[in-house]
């Protein structure tokens, strides 16, 4: 895209000649493949076997006609009624002012558009190096009298794929911060309890996943995008938290029972838990296999096996690793060595004293203490309400789609061409194409009729451009039916007969050059008795943000499903707006199916229902919530933001599943003193857990939106999660069974006096 220098009209003859020049130095530009030379010509989209041509260039062979005037271009397509050839002139021309006549008169910016061949895969390769060069060239260039701008789209997916690249080695940063954090974490108030070593091995266990499930999905030949690269961040911050639930188990049980019972009891306690921790995230990355976008299907295949692996490993690999600590703290050796620690510790009543790690007790006596006061439960109530009305609210206003402004940094290059692109070549950006998918007798009346009011229904639809803009080969078939020419050309045929009709388009019309531009509308079969398919085309206009071509492509849609011809709806941005209008449809099934699987497979592995209700609401609660400050973070619903979803709807079960089946198996019959337990359990492990997401997250932050959504979600899933996990979960058991307390205490004393009333009425009668 080009722009003046000065910001004025580029109806300047210096300007076009730049222009001309520009051309010119983009079609010699040449890369070197495998010792060949390619340029524009071995790349390029053909049209009747001719490189496409910008209309532009075409035009600018009379530039001294077009600046007196005396040469008009007609926006935004100039039809010529005698020929029927035509000349797409918004693809070239932005921010044009027009006469009443539709005639240019000015022109605040340029572009030049070069289509390349996609039809054959042996020139992906090319055509990529080829376009790589170019823009790298046109960066180089210096352009005397205009300001150029890359392709803003091409220029997004680069800084992407170069972007993601370079967090690659950020990978081995987090893993060291997560082993640092896990060591410091792990360590407690004695040396032969403190577990470092597990805390690095808790996280060696999270990147033998990663490299296993690669190794087996590339195995496989799944597709590996450039966005799988996120996964190993999202594993080793979010999948270590089974392991802080182990060591937490394991810190509980008696530490003068035998290695082999501590296991035992350890994976008594955690092992439900974890188990169907880990289930629940495979299902939730199994449901989104079934996306309609191949980016989250294959998204959630690789996170799906790093789910299964971590699984594998956490009671393998780190099972074993664990009882060999626990033979080291058997033996009272010091955490780092062999050596006995019988001088340090040598007094049973000291050791029994620190048997209790300290945030294990600090998290039942402290916080259980002062959630066990009616005020706090009343205001921890209050504030889930709050949290949850503030996120329906956001939820229900969320905006559906990728939004290219807002995507880079102010001032970015990006940021500039988006701004030019947005402000000059939206007005008409695109045409949309109807596609006739069916074989058709075209010769027939009522079809053409048909077809007619297809056309007419569409056109009066906001947005779409008047009916002398439609480029339809039909109707300029019909048309040349009247021209003087086809007097003589199409003499004998009979245009309403089939086989006249197709041998008059086929032999006579489309072999007229300025027609030939029609040919790649038609397709006939194989001996061209029939046409099995064709297009139209009409021009959109004014469909200047992301909510406009929503609303207009669901609309044609509506058409396309009413009419009694089977159509297609096609135009360039068809799959960005697509995946807008379908992705809040795939959000909503994908969280309610994987809510009532979560539910099943609580009530499976622990048959209380309270506590499978109590989970399944805190799960739609974090992804309600999660959707509401999403919007008012300033994030909308699309591809990228679902990838996280999907994360969301299994990791934000882990927690809650934790701490109910805590609750649940707790020995204890008072209801705060079971919730004291809970949190004595599990804890700790959701506070390890929370705070290694948020700040091990925060490794792949970068001033760009689409990593910068990553962070923003999986800190806002980690902050509700764990606010559900430690304060709402266990609250509302507490509540829940002191009101079941109650009305069995209720009921029993009832009885009790039914009782002695009976027994008072028959000590009186046989008085």
């Amino acid at each position: 895209m080009f722009t003046k220098t000065d910001g004025g009209s580029m109806l300047d003859k210096n300007v076009l000649l730049e222009m001309k020049v520009a051309d010119e130095f983009i079609k010699n530009i040449t890369v070197k493949i495998d010792g060949r030379e390619i340029g524009y010509s071995e790349v390029c989209g053909r049209v009747n076997q001719r490189c496409f041509e910008n209309p532009l260039i075409e035009t600018l062979s009379e530039i001294d006609n077009i600046l007196t005037k005396k040469k008009k271009l007609k926006y935004p397509i100039d039809i010529d009624p005698l020929t029927y050839s035509y000349k797409m002139y918004n693809l070239n021309l932005g921010g044009v002012t027009v006469d009443q006549n539709d005639f240019v008169e000015n022109v605040k910016a340029m572009r030049l558009t070069y289509f390349t061949d996609e039809s054959d895969e042996k020139k992906d390769k090319w055509i990529e190096k080829w376009t790589m060069e170019v823009y790298k060239n046109i960066e180089k260039y210096h352009f005397k009298y205009v300001k150029s701008y890359s392709n803003n789209l091409w220029m997004t997916e680069n800084h992407t794929f170069l972007l993601l690249e370079n967090i690659k080695p950020m990978i081995g940063a987090l893993f060291a911060f997560i082993s640092i954090f896990a060591v410091i974490t792990c360590m407690s108030n004695s040396w032969t309890r403190s577990k470092p070593l597990l805390g690095v091995a808790s996280v060696v266990s999270a990147g033998l996943a990663i490299v296993s499930s690669f190794g087996l999905m590339s195995a496989f030949g799944i597709q590996n995008t450039i966005w799988n690269i996120t996964i190993p961040f999202l594993v080793l911050v979010t999948e270590i938290d089974d392991a802080f639930v182990l060591i937490a188990c394991w810190r509980i049980t008696n530490p003068k029972h035998k290695v082999s019972t501590r296991m035992a009891e350890t994976y008594c306690e955690a092992g439900v838990s974890i188990t169907l921790t880990s289930l629940t995230n495979l299902c939730s990355y199994c449901i989104g296999m079934m996306a309609s976008f191949p980016l989250i299907r294959i998204f959630c295949y690789y996170s799906a096996s790093c789910i299964f692996f971590t699984f594998l490993y956490q009671i393998t690999f780190f099972g074993g690793c664990m009882a060999l600590s626990g033979c080291n703290e058997e033996k009272e050796h010091h955490v780092l060595s062999v050596r006995n620690l019988d001088n340090f510790e040598d007094d049973s009543q000291q050791r029994e004293k620190l048997r209790i790690d300290p945030m294990l007790r600090f998290f039942r006596e402290k916080l259980g203490n002062i959630l066990s006061h009616n005020l706090v439960k009343i205001i921890v109530i209050v504030t889930y309400l709050i949290n949850l009305t503030f996120g329906i609210w956001g939820a229900l206003t969320i905006r559906h789609g990728l939004n290219f402004k807002n995507m880079f940094p102010d001032g970015s290059l990006i940021t500039e061409s988006n701004e030019i692109y947005f402000k000059y070549f939206t007005r008409y950006v695109y045409a949309y194409q109807i596609i006739i998918n069916k074989t058709l007798d075209y010769s027939d009346v009522k079809v053409q009729k048909s077809l007619e009011q297809l056309s007419e229904k569409l056109q009066i639809r906001p947005y779409m451009s008047e009916s002398k803009f439609v480029v339809s080969w039909l109707n300029y078939y019909k048309e040349f039916q009247n021209h003087p020419i086809a007097k003589y050309s199409l003499r004998g045929y009979n245009m309403s007969v089939k086989k006249d009709f197709l041998e008059g388009l086929h032999d006579v019309f489309l072999r007229f050059k300025a027609a030939q531009q029609f040919s790649s509308d038609i397709v006939f079969n194989h001996n061209g008795s029939d046409i099995i398919c064709s297009r139209f085309f009409i021009p959109v206009k004014d469909a200047v943000n992301i909510k406009t071509e929503q609303w207009l492509l669901y609309r044609l849609w509506k058409i396309a499903e009413e009419s009694e011809l089977p159509i297609l709806i096609h135009c360039p941005a068809s799959s960005a707006i697509e995946q807008a209008i379908v992705i809040g449809s795939i959000v909503n099934d994908l969280f309610w199916i994987t809510s009532l699987i979560i539910i099943v497979l609580f009530l499976l592995t622990v048959p209380n229902i309270i506590s499978a209700f109590l989970v399944a609401i805190s799960v739609v609660s974090t992804i309600v919530e999660t959707l509401g400050y999403m919007t008012m973070w300033g994030i909308n619903l699309d591809i990228i933001s679902l990838m996280s979803l999907v994360l969301c709807v299994g990791f934000c079960v882990n927690y809650p599943a934790h701490i109910s089946y805590a609750y649940v198996s707790s020995p204890h019959k008072i209801p705060n003193e079971k919730m004291k337990d809970s949190l004595y359990r599990i804890g700790y492990p959701v506070f390890q857990g929370s705070l290694s997401t948020i700040l091990g997250i925060l490794f792949i932050y970068e001033d760009m939106y689409m990593l910068l959504l990553f962070v923003k979600i999986v800190c806002l899933i980690a902050l509700e999660t764990a606010f559900h996990a430690l304060l709402f979960i266990p609250i509302m058991h507490s509540v829940i069974s002191s009101i079941f307390m109650k009305i069995n205490f209720s009921a029993s004393v009832t009885e009790e006096v039914e009782l002695m009333q009976k027994r008072i009425k028959t000590i009186n009668i046989n008085d």
